[in-house]
């Protein structure tokens, strides 16, 4: 093992103890309000989201923008070996500023926030420059994210996202449990209700195969998917209950990913298993501060998730 992964090892281990939490994010979801809710992330990993005044959409893009900056600072880390790792990584946050800039592109006048992405930015410095929809595409069609056929903000997500769980599927064969439980709620979330479109067939194959590809049904779209997949719809009895196979999916990555962080070995599994835990955390703390906002209390979600 180089040196280089048994510093990324050590890293990830201690920066994975900096994770809020179930329960600090249960205590989150009962503040009396966003406000309050945002205060009491002040001297966490989540300080940025804390100033007053801060929305909750704001708040949910610092918040995401943290958990960046901390695979950012693990990736750092990382043996040059592993840079195809480091970027696959990252393009979860590319993906978000390409979705940004799609809405950006569609409401002229209004400019969203974009992460800061250095050395792990795949293509977003050629993307980001674009200025209509058609620039968009075609420098989507000309990056490793290739043509998208549709540069609507809400076209453009479900194919962006099996195409990046396509990348990590390739550069870490140890996340095809997470990565297939992921492509299972695109489809299911596409089939079941209606919506899908004609590139999600090509898109999600290589990970989910085409069996499903006639199911109307969750009972007939979970026989359909391979075994890899299955476990995500369990639980799951019709569309409106597909939140559970979104929690359910969170649980098991960070399930697997303290099993993977109390090995005793160093390498990319435990590296893993910190980058899991860290952005599950920051998941569930935006479930909580959505909670927050409106005082429901901690939900089922967070339940699952618990």
């Amino acid at each position: 093992m180089s040196a280089g992964w048994v510093a990324a090892t050590v890293r990830a281990r201690a920066m994975a103890r900096r994770c809020l939490g179930a329960a600090a994010a249960r205590e989150l979801a009962l503040a009396p309000g966003l406000a309050d809710a945002l205060g009491r992330l002040s001297g966490t990993a989540y300080a940025r989201a804390a100033s007053p005044g801060t929305s909750l959409p704001e708040a949910e893009w610092l918040v995401a923008g943290a958990e960046l900056w901390q695979l950012r600072v693990l990736c750092g880390w990382l043996p040059q070996s592993a840079a195809g790792l480091a970027r696959a990584l990252g393009a979860r946050y590319e993906l978000a500023n390409i979705e940004a800039h799609a809405r950006t592109l569609a409401e002229p006048g209004r400019r969203r926030p974009y992460h800061e992405l250095g050395s792990l930015a795949l293509s977003w410095p050629r993307i980001a420059v674009t200025t209509s929809p058609q620039d968009l595409r075609s420098a989507l069609a000309r990056s490793s994210w290739g043509d998208p056929g549709d540069t609507t903000p809400d076209g453009l997500h479900d194919l962006l996202v099996l195409r990046w769980l396509r990348r990590i599927a390739s550069e870490a064969p140890a996340t095809v449990t997470w990565v297939t439980g992921a492509a299972v709620l695109v489809i299911a979330r596409q089939m079941l209700a209606a919506t899908s479109a004609a590139w999600t067939v090509p898109a999600a194959a290589p990970l989910v195969g085409t069996e499903w590809v006639h199911a109307r049904s969750v009972d007939s779209l979970r026989a359909a998917i391979p075994a890899a997949g299955r476990w995500v719809l369990e639980g799951v009895g019709e569309p409106a209950d597909l939140w559970r196979a979104e929690a359910g999916l969170a649980a098991r990555i960070e399930s697997d990913g303290f099993r993977l962080l109390r090995q005793g070995t160093t390498g990319m599994e435990p590296f893993l298993g910190a980058v899991a835990v860290l952005a599950v955390d920051g998941w569930r703390v935006r479930v909580a501060l959505g909670d927050a906002s409106i005082g429901a209390g901690p939900g089922e979600v967070l339940d699952v998730v618990a």
